[in-house]
């Protein structure tokens, strides 16, 4: 088709021929890093004259010389086939037409399409009656921005353009576009989850940025320790593989999950929303027989016997009888001044090698577990967090404690033959102390 073009488009097919892919398996680190911005700015250009000819097509009514039903038709039907692809094309031309620096910028290379979209909208929505001198003026600033700040911190600055010419009330400008963008987002905002019938729930929702990024920031936080080795960690060896950044992430939710304080939540009907978990006493020790949580949902001995000994879930252990042996809190729970002094001692989770801070870890019963008749006393607690507290539960670690009081950890045969004991190094400046002492 080439020989219908005009042959500038040729002369730039033929120098892409003439680059062989594997070209850039040749190139050194530095070269490869540079090709990527070259062929992301090359990118842009070819976009712009995509742009261009899709609205002088439209312009000039093409389609209607072929029979086409409209220019996204005709695009759609000339190559890719992609109808929704083609009427997104034609929109975006026409978002940034009455822009002519920042389609000459696009042509350029100097911003990406999605900057030069940002852009075209914050020059539209300019608060006030702007002139169009001063709308150039932003355009001309935002453009300049663009060159140096990310997407995000591009949209956060023209949220204060006005200041190029209004700075007396470019503040409330900005609160007012942060107003009506809040209220948009609530008003988009939805959730919905449903149960799969497979032991799993599925979901989505929408909902405002700032509780997204509150969302996003604890999620991180729990994920970044969590990203091991499948050799270091015993509980990936239920995966087949590495455990992808989807898996880390819903592991980092469930554990959000799991430290929500059900005791600060509003009431249902004159009841909290605290979970109970219902199981005969034999089966909690002896970790044979399934339990039951107050919603209905069934789960295995082991995990009943992780959930007793944390605080968000409310064991009920029955013997036989319908009234539970026990359904207390202060029994199994060690109290406030027994965690201030584990966490003195621990630090944080005394797993080995894991470096989450106390607010994320329960006191788990280390010489026997609590399900096992375990005391709740201070020489018995332990600080550990979520994930490891299922490791433990899982694949029956040991826990003792050494000479100098501090917990030591026994792997599993299966981990180490030896059984060699383990401690957590995280830095304690008395023990540094003592020692230089």
């Amino acid at each position: 088709m080439f020989e219908q073009s005009p042959p500038t488009l040729a002369d730039v097919s033929r120098a892409l021929d003439a680059i062989e892919l594997d070209t850039y398996d040749r190139m050194s680190p530095r070269e490869q890093i540079a090709a990527c911005e070259a062929l992301g700015r090359l990118e842009s250009r070819v976009k712009a004259h995509q742009m261009a000819a899709a609205a002088a097509a439209d312009r000039s009514e093409a389609a209607s010389t072929i029979g086409a039903a409209s220019t996204g038709a005709m695009i759609a039907n000339g190559f890719g086939g992609d109808p929704s692809a083609a009427a997104r094309l034609l929109k975006q031309a026409k978002k940034i037409e009455d822009l002519s620096a920042t389609q000459k910028a696009l042509a350029r290379g100097e911003v990406s399409l999605a900057q030069a979209e940002l852009i075209a909208d914050k020059v539209k929505d300019l608060p006030g009656d702007p002139t169009e001198a001063q709308r150039e003026g932003c355009e001309t600033q935002l453009l300049d921005d663009a060159k140096k700040l990310s997407l995000k911190d591009l949209s956060r600055r023209a949220d204060r353009i006005t200041e190029t010419f209004a700075p007396d009330d470019v503040d409330a400008h900005e609160n007012e576009t942060l107003r009506q963008r809040e209220a948009k987002a609530r008003k988009n905002s939805y959730f919905w989850m449903a149960d799969r019938k497979d032991g799993t729930y599925k979901g989505e929702f929408v909902i405002p940025e700032a509780q997204g990024e509150m969302l996003k920031n604890a999620l991180q936080a729990l994920n970044a320790p969590q990203v091991k080795k499948a050799e270091d960690d015993p509980t990936l060896a239920v995966l087949d593989d590495k455990p992808t950044y989807g898996q880390q992430m819903a592991s980092a939710f469930c554990t959000l999950i799991e430290h929500l304080p059900a005791d600060k939540l509003p009431d249902t009907a004159g009841v909290g929303v605290t979970v109970t978990v219902n199981i005969d006493l034999k089966s909690l020790i002896d970790g044979l027989k399934a339990g039951t949580l107050s919603t209905g949902c069934r789960i295995s001995a082991t995990e009943a016997r992780r959930m007793a000994c944390e605080h968000g879930l409310l064991p009920m252990v029955f013997n036989g009888k319908p009234l539970p042996l026990d359904c207390g809190r202060e029994q199994r729970l060690f109290n406030r001044a027994q965690r201030r002094a584990a966490e003195r001692r621990d630090g944080g989770c005394s797993f080995p090698g894991c470096d989450r801070p106390p607010s994320w870890c329960v006191g788990h019963h280390a010489r026997k577990h609590w399900a096992k008749g375990g005391a709740t006393d201070l020489d018995d607690i332990v600080l550990i967090c979520a994930h490891h507290h299922r490791v433990v539960h899982a694949d029956e670690w040991d826990i003792r404690f050494g000479e100098d009081g501090y917990p030591e950890y026994v792997p599993p045969a299966s981990i180490d033959p030896r059984r060699r004991p383990l401690r957590n190094s995280r830095f304690r400046a008395e023990a540094t102390t003592s020692t230089a002492a």
